[in-house]
């Protein structure tokens, strides 16, 4: 019978992935920290919801950065007027 191989301990380093992992799609959190952000919080029909939340994926924008944008652009159209 062969004489059986001694087991040795295995750390984290010999079971690293082989392969860099690809950064993740899904974006960041903005520059400003939760804590310092307030809630709106408030209720809309179900199909504006739908379609707001489909322009901004069209937009590639999370809502909040969809809803800042179209007050921006919304403060600026006024402000050529």
């Amino acid at each position: 019978m062969p004489k059986a191989k001694p087991i040795s301990a295995v750390s984290a380093d010999d079971i690293a992935p082989s392969k860099a992992r690809p950064v993740s799609s899904t974006r960041q959190r903005g520059v400003v920290a939760s804590e310092d952000l307030v809630s709106m919080g408030f209720k809309l029909e179900p199909d504006f919801v739908q379609q707001f939340k489909r322009a901004a994926l069209d937009r590639d924008m999370k809502l909040n950065e969809f809803l800042i944008f179209l007050f921006r652009e919304f403060s600026n159209s006024r402000n050529r007027e």
